[in-house]
């Protein structure tokens, strides 16, 4: 997510000022050195042209010998120029200070050179000064954005716009980064805690009937003299061991599809082999109650033998859970009927019974985890309210999402859309 900043220029601008300065500072030396060296050379100009001109009013046919003196390249007469200028004062190895004007030049130039020095090493000075006053102040915000962080507090992330950029807005932006994902992490992780607590609850709370009522059973057919009784009792304890062995079964499944432990294995399953597994792992329950389960397809069975991407296995654990509610919450002698419609990117199953159906307000509470519905019926048949849930998450998993209507005349239809492979 890019983020939004606010510049602030005010460090840049000190930086600005300070170089500018600098630099008009030494285009004023630079004009200011090339004046006196002007002068200097003007001066002298002035020098030779007064002694061309003092020598040549006296001497005048000398013009020639001055002007091939000048032109000499090779100086030949220095030496015998040297020897006079000797008793004047003037020597060849003769020091630019003791000269007048070269020593005022040296003067005013070194002079230039130290206010120029001592104006650099300040602008310097103040250069670091600002840099490391700016870093200090850059490391104290970054160091209180971030206890803000380990404070669990992303209160400043509401309005970055706001926030002043710490280094740069580029390094701020990836800061900002870094605090909406521990946001998300922490907000994570509190739903993971309140989850789990939640998880811990109701599994306490479904283990907590079977278990009391296996421990009554037990206690009652240890205490009891009657073998008939104690046989009564143990077929109870039986009964209470299979709910508690079937609950355990349902939410360690749970628990491994939610931690990602199961893992679907999608591939090319035929539909009627998965529906076959599913009638398969219900039938004996039909038997005593004499409930019959049909297949319709419109398509003669085209739609049963459609190839889907799936996995056969839990497909057919998600389907048997709905058969298994359907047996068990419909009256004996009733029909449950398996209908297939075909669309252009899905198959339409539906699952319709004869039961007690599913209160209109109660159709999406169902599908949740542990809840089971206010019928009469429902609170006197035993189940631990995890059959739907576990159908659902395994149906979404695979892209393919289940609904529940009610019948025309009595009970539900539960409509499972599953997509062709070429629409996944």
């Amino acid at each position: 997510m890019k983020t939004t900043l606010k510049t602030s220029g005010f460090a840049w601008k000190t930086y600005a000022l300070i170089c500018g300065i600098s630099v008009l500072f030494i285009f004023v030396c630079g004009i200011w050195g090339f004046s006196i060296l002007r002068a200097q050379y003007s001066l002298e100009l002035k020098q030779y042209g007064n002694i061309v001109g003092a020598v040549l009013s006296e001497y005048p046919g000398a013009e020639q010998t001055l002007l091939n003196a000048m032109q000499d390249t090779n100086y030949s007469r220095l030496n015998k120029g040297f020897s006079i200028l000797e008793k004047y004062g003037y020597r060849e190895n003769l020091l630019m200070t003791d000269v007048p004007y070269y020593h005022s030049a040296l003067l005013s130039f070194f002079s230039l050179l130290l206010i120029m020095l001592g104006l650099y090493l300040l602008l310097t000075a103040l250069c670091f000064f600002f840099f490391y006053k700016n870093r200090q102040r850059h490391e104290w915000r970054l160091h209180e954005l971030l206890e803000i962080y380990l404070a669990d507090n992303y209160s400043v992330l509401a309005d970055q716009n706001t926030f002043k950029p710490i280094f740069s807005e580029a390094f701020t932006d990836t800061l900002f980064k870094l605090g909406h994902k521990l946001m998300s992490k922490t907000q994570a992780l509190a739903e993971e805690r309140d989850y789990t607590k939640t998880l811990v609850t109701d599994i306490s709370h479904q283990l907590k009937t079977p278990v009391s009522a296996l421990k009554n059973c037990l206690t009652l057919c240890i205490e009891t003299d009657s073998e008939s009784e104690r046989t009564d009792f143990l077929e109870r304890c039986g009964r209470q061991m299979a709910r508690l062995e079937n609950l355990l079964t349902e939410l360690v499944n749970i628990s491994r599809l939610e931690t990602g432990i199961i893992t679907l294995k999608q591939e090319n399953t035929l539909l009627s082999d998965v529906l076959t597994d599913a009638v398969n792992a219900v039938y004996e329950k039909t038997l005593p109650k004499h409930i019959t389960i049909e297949l319709l397809d419109p398509d003669e069975e085209s739609n049963a033998h459609t190839s889907l991407f799936l996995d056969r296995r839990w497909t057919a654990e998600a389907i048997t859970n709905l058969l298994d509610n359907a047996v068990k919450y419909s009256p004996a002698g009733s029909t449950i009927t398996l209908r297939l419609h075909r669309f252009y990117s899905y198959i339409s199953l539906e699952v319709e019974d004869e039961g007690i159906g599913v209160p209109k307000e109660e159709a999406n509470r169902i599908f949740k985890r542990f809840y089971r519905g206010s019928h009469p019926v429902v609170k006197q048949t035993e189940g631990s309210g995890v059959g739907l849930y576990l159908c659902r998450r395994i149906l979404e998993e695979q892209g393919a999402t289940i609904s529940v209507k009610p019948a025309a005349e009595r009970g539900s239809i539960f409509t499972i859309h599953l997509p062709l492979p070429e629409f996944i």
